[in-house]
């Protein structure tokens, strides 16, 4: 499916937008308040700056929905007349968030850990969707058990893993001579 997706991208956007891209970026669209989408649709933000503004959300902030929308409007107006950075507008939704996240009481607790993930992920790393792909191929293969996989499968994948474990070896070589090469010094 990844690869045919990635047909349908190359072939539409002329290989500007990936499928990693895609992925991580623009399927979050339909989840985006609606004012968060009209400002990007008119030009005033790029992708980056929109996601930034859609991670102010009433859940997160503790306040009703039209709270929320006017905090993001007051957060774009501001934004927009300073003509701030994305890097800006990212560390003030996070400042935002962290207070609000303190006004409630939340120590310690699990929306302080999301907000900390948000703070580690740069929405521009596509290596995040690697990792993801990880995850779920070793739930993927702590469910299967010998009965559930045909012979032809196994074939299948001894052939896919091949390149990845070629690609694991070169790694670890590489790991492996940079810390010799520590050690010497």
């Amino acid at each position: 499916m990844a690869a045919r997706l990635g047909d349908i991208l190359d072939r539409e956007t002329s290989s500007h937008i990936s499928f990693a891209s895609f992925v991580d970026h623009y399927l979050r669209l339909p989840d985006f308040p609606a004012d968060v989408i009209e400002v990007l649709e008119s030009g005033d933000l790029n992708l980056f700056e929109a996601e930034q503004l859609a991670r102010v959300t009433a859940r997160r902030l503790g306040v009703s929905p039209s709270q929320a929308k006017r905090t993001r409007s007051e957060l774009l107006s501001s934004h927009v007349q300073t003509k701030a950075s994305g890097e800006r507008l990212w560390q003030r939704v996070n400042e935002l968030l962290r207070a609000s996240s303190a006004e409630a009481g939340e120590t310690g607790g699990e929306l302080d850990t999301e907000l900390e993930d948000l703070e580690d992920f740069d929405p521009y790393d596509s290596t995040h969707l690697f990792w993801e792909q990880l995850k779920q191929l070793g739930f993927a293969f702590r469910e299967i058990r010998r009965k559930d996989v045909t012979d032809e499968e196994i074939e299948e994948l001894l052939k896919a893993s091949e390149p990845i474990l070629a690609i694991l070896s070169r790694i670890q070589r590489r790991r492996e001579q940079t810390k010799v090469v520590k050690v010497r010094f």
